[in-house]
């Protein structure tokens, strides 16, 4: 009896949760915002819907969009811009408008309050239009797990990130460094063509020879020049002649310590640098006081354990004082698995992060001050050197080029404003910033990813494609 009586309580309270919201909408934003055309209540969520909650957010926070549109088609997508630009002339133009694919952005950007989220979730295919040169169409609402098991009968590959629920299209527009970024270098390197919606509702179809500004631009630039729909890719095939498992990777995991940071990082960074390119290497460090600071190392084979990979391995425990020690091999699909996890908001974390063209000999002592600092989660570090510095720096709206290592500082997400006194001493070593890995959306920030011409260039670009600037949530010029 009680738990129906709690129910029909709880029902009773989001029934007037329901009508609250109704009124709220009634009285604040019908009577303000242009009338949502029929073409977008079919794909229109207010916050008086069910599915609300369920799309209010991402992985890191929570927002409280007036509406939320969720496009199932590139006419949505069209339809959907044409509308945001009717109440941005009509109302305000400070009224927010964020894009989401996957949802799992570290900038945050994709959700807002109190304007539109155009989700793009539901364009989600991966189709391998030619096996043999490895070509793939990407929708850009697609995750990284299900690309990369859609990719698995192929024995083909696209460089991505290195969590399956990270969604293609921030991605693919941001830079794409993960566990292949060694082997493969960066994800838009790989970008043969795209589909983009600019401001104005046309789609432009972008590629080295059909607007190949366009194509520069969304290329390193984020979604500043519109909506990527969809992507064609060029992957690579990597097969194992004498392997049961399609795309196997041999992945080590070493939870070790240190009291000489500085030493290890060093031996690291030789080890690494010195490694084949099929091996990657992610680091992160914590500390629960200044003598002594934990290291998790997770290091990847792209391949079956051979000889090689097996005298790597075992070089690699001889670095610091090992603790524990595991070795497997998956497939990569399995690797990048998408777990698919509904977002909540799960995760209230702030990232700031730099590239490093050199490691400073006094990078170890400044990050063992660091990880003593109040808030601090740890820092991240992983290198990055390979197929990433043998593009110009002027083919991609991707600016450092010569970048070696990947150095990033997690912390809880109410410490946020000492973020910038915390990572001061390290923000000053860095020869720029990765966009797709940075909560600060402050302009200082936007002139560490895109310095000088980079910078100049996408400033060009957005008066050309978006004089209005519609599309300038997140990491903006």
């Amino acid at each position: 009896m009680m738990n129906h009586f709690l129910a029909s309580v709880r029902a009773i309270v989001t029934n007037h949760e329901k009508i609250f919201r109704r009124n709220l909408m009634n009285n604040d934003v019908n009577a303000k915002w242009p009338k949502l055309p029929v073409a977008l209540k079919k794909i229109a969520i207010d916050p008086t819907s069910d599915d609300y909650e369920l799309m209010c957010s991402n992985y890191f926070v929570t927002g409280r969009p007036k509406l939320i549109l969720r496009a199932t088609t590139e006419r949505d997508v069209i339809a959907s811009i044409q509308y945001v630009k009717k109440i941005r002339e009509n109302v305000s133009h400070s009224i927010p408008f964020s894009f989401r694919s996957g949802g799992h952005g570290i900038s945050m950007a994709s959700v807002n309050d109190g304007g539109i989220i155009l989700d793009i979730s539901q364009l989600n295919s991966v189709t391998v239009t030619d096996a043999e040169q490895g070509l793939v169409q990407v929708q850009a609402g697609a995750v990284w797990g299900d690309v990369a098991e859609a990719l698995r009968p192929f024995n083909l590959i696209i460089s991505s990130g290195d969590f399956g629920d990270t969604g293609v299209g921030g991605l693919a527009t941001g830079g794409g460094i993960g566990l292949l970024v060694r082997r493969l270098g960066l994800t838009i390197d790989h970008i043969v063509s795209a589909r983009l919606v600019t401001a104005d509702g046309e789609i432009r179809v972008t590629g080295h020879q059909k607007y190949p500004d366009l194509f520069w631009g969304i290329r390193g630039g984020n979604s500043q020049l519109g909506m990527v729909t969809a992507f064609t890719f060029k992957a690579s095939k990597l097969v194992e002649e004498k392997s049961d498992i399609s795309l196997p990777f041999s992945v080590q995991t070493i939870e070790s310590q240190t009291s000489n940071l500085t030493k290890f990082i060093q031996q690291w960074q030789s080890w690494i640098t010195h490694a084949s390119s099929k091996m990657s290497s992610n680091l992160m460090l914590t500390a629960e006081n200044r003598n002594t600071v934990h290291i998790n190392a997770s290091n990847f084979w792209a391949g079956s354990i051979n000889s090689d990979a097996k005298a790597l391995f075992k070089s690699a425990l001889s670095l610091s004082e090992v603790n524990k020690h595991q070795l497997e091999t998956k497939s990569y699909a399995e690797l990048v698995k998408a777990p698919h996890i509904p977002h909540s908001g799960q995760q209230p974390v702030f990232v700031k992060n730099i590239l490093l063209d050199a490691m400073n000999p006094n990078i170890g002592d400044i990050i063992s001050k660091i990880l003593v600092s109040p808030g601090i989660i740890g820092i991240e570090m992983r290198a990055i050197d390979g197929p990433l510095n043998t593009i110009n720096a002027d083919e991609t709206a991707w600016h450092d080029r010569k970048a070696k290592v990947f150095l990033a500082m997690w912390l809880q997400k109410d410490t946020e404003p000492h973020a910038k006194e915390v990572f001061g001493p390290l923000q000053d070593l860095g020869t720029g910033v990765y966009s797709s890995y940075s909560s600060d959306l402050s302009i200082e920030e936007s002139q560490r990813i895109w310095p000088e011409e980079t910078g100049r260039k996408l400033r060009k670009l957005i008066t050309k494609y978006d004089p209005q600037h519609l599309f300038n949530q997140g990491h903006y010029w």
